[in-house]
């Protein structure tokens, strides 16, 4: 199974081009809930990992990307996971993303990762539901034996005072619940200050301990042969979701005897507010149906479900390759336009300052003939002569300039052009690759008297290639 990627340079970390992925190399998760500043984290490291880093409730990573950059002697990849409280994705694909991606890749490459830095906004002035779940869900996939490959990482101190930030620091450390069990059990605990040199001695401290370690979720799922529903981050996310849709089932039943208090009101205000939350609330109960039940899914299923998503990825992909292509022959022919119209200008120009040039010798003849009255109009041509030639000057540099920028455009479309044709036939080669290994570790666990129901992703891989300098 071959791995490629793309990137550039920074101070000490040498992004790599066409990079192969081996089981030496340095294997690095980061994690944490939205907006923790994962992706920040691993654009000081690789700064053309990340086109545009979110500020905005959409979240920057939306499935598993690897990011890869040379240190010193070591290759290092750093993975890029979406966190449980993603805006646009239910907390159980983000899941079966991390567990697709770490069980794939620990059964058929055997890559064993190096450490996981967990990413906590030091802004926080508590912690949030969202981020408590996500980090129960983050300990069950570690499991205890893994705590000591895990480095508690606060971000954005430059957002908070540093006796703010000292005190929210001392309470994760101190409460049990939260980071003071894991730091018990070997956990470490660093403050990122938003620079490279912050993030590479965080990098440093795991490649520097010489080991690596095998998450309990990749313990369950491929030696354990466990569907992802039956494992311990499998059942907390689930307990979760289950706690989510009776709070909301709730809700909702209390919603009804408020609007029919309201109907009986007649007012029409509160009756629409009501049905709002009412819609609002089933939702949230239908998503947490959905998620519990994404959570139980067969490794058959699973193929069949990828294949099906692969077809549809490259049907789109296809679509945005055709309008990709539409829109640079538009601009070639657009700059052809302009570069005809443009010659007729000159041509133009050029007989309309012969013209003028010939009326100018006629005066000056007629002077130098003593024709004393013709003296003050041959002043006046020469003087509109060069006007007229400093404004035929500056369009022509104007049109020189506008020829360059779009040259320049049809140059960068067709960069575009060239480098979808080059994800497209990066993706197709690396899916297919990862179906072929699929259906061979199907095979395998059948004619061991059984499936796998592991609970993996359906289009990670499609992501990972679209994200940055170094793809998987």
């Amino acid at each position: 199974m071959a791995f490629t990627g793309k990137g550039g340079t920074n101070n000490y970390a040498q992004e790599l081009k066409n990079t192969t992925y081996s089981p030496d190399d340095v294997y690095i998760a980061i994690m944490g809930v939205t907006g923790a500043g994962k992706s920040t984290f691993i654009s000081k490291c690789c700064p053309k990992a990340v086109d545009g880093i979110g500020h905005g409730l959409k979240s920057e990573t939306q499935e598993v990307q690897v990011f890869t950059f040379r240190h010193n002697k070591n290759t290092v990849h750093l993975i890029d996971t979406p966190g449980f409280d993603d805006t646009y994705r239910t907390d159980s694909d983000v899941l079966k993303d991390m567990a697709y991606w770490l069980s794939i890749t620990y059964e058929t490459k055997k890559i064993k990762l190096t450490g996981i830095i967990y990413l906590h906004r030091i802004t926080d002035t508590r912690m949030s539901g969202n981020a408590y779940k996500n980090l129960r869900t983050f300990q069950k996939m570690c499991g205890k034996p893994s705590m000591s490959s895990v480095v508690l990482v606060t971000t954005m101190w430059d957002q908070v005072s540093i006796e703010d930030g000292a005190i929210r620091e001392a309470d994760l450390k101190d409460t049990a619940e939260f980071w003071g069990d894991m730091v018990k059990e070997g956990s470490t605990m660093y403050r990122h200050t938003g620079d490279y040199h912050s993030a590479m001695n965080i990098i440093l401290h795991l490649i520097n301990r010489h080991s690596t370690t095998i998450l309990e979720l990749q313990k369950e799922m491929v030696d354990q042969r466990k569907p992802l529903d039956d494992t311990d981050a499998g059942r907390e996310l689930e307990g979760e979701m289950i706690k989510q849709r009776q709070l909301f089932e709730h809700k909702l039943l209390k919603t009804r005897q408020e609007m029919d208090e309201a109907i009986a009101r007649k007012d029409k205000d509160l009756i629409e507010q009501i049905a709002r939350d009412q819609e609002r609330f089933q939702k949230k109960i239908d998503d947490a149906q959905k998620g519990e039940k994404d959570l139980r899914i067969s490794m058959e299923k699973l193929i069949a479900d990828k294949e099906a998503q692969h077809k549809k990825d490259m049907e789109a992909f296809d679509r945005k390759l055709k309008d990709q292509e539409a829109q640079t022959r538009k601009k070639d022919d657009e700059f052809k336009d302009f570069m005809k119209r443009t010659e007729l200008e000159r041509e133009q120009e050029a007989k309309k300052r012969a013209a003028r040039e010939a009326e100018l010798d006629a005066v000056k003849e007629q002077v130098e003939q003593g024709d004393i009255e013709k003296f003050a109009v041959l002043q006046a041509a020469i003087e509109a002569l060069q006007q007229q030639k400093q404004a035929a000057d500056e369009r022509e540099a104007r049109l020189r300039q506008e020829a360059y920028d779009r040259e320049q455009a049809i140059e960068q479309e067709r960069i575009n052009t060239q480098a979808l044709y080059n994800q497209r036939a990066q993706i197709a080669a690396f899916q297919q690759s990862m179906f072929q290994q699929e259906q061979q570790m199907s095979q395998t666990m059948q004619s061991m008297g059984g499936g796998m129901g592991v609970g993996m992703v359906g289009t990670a891989i499609l992501g990972a290639l679209a994200g940055g300098c170094d793809v998987m």
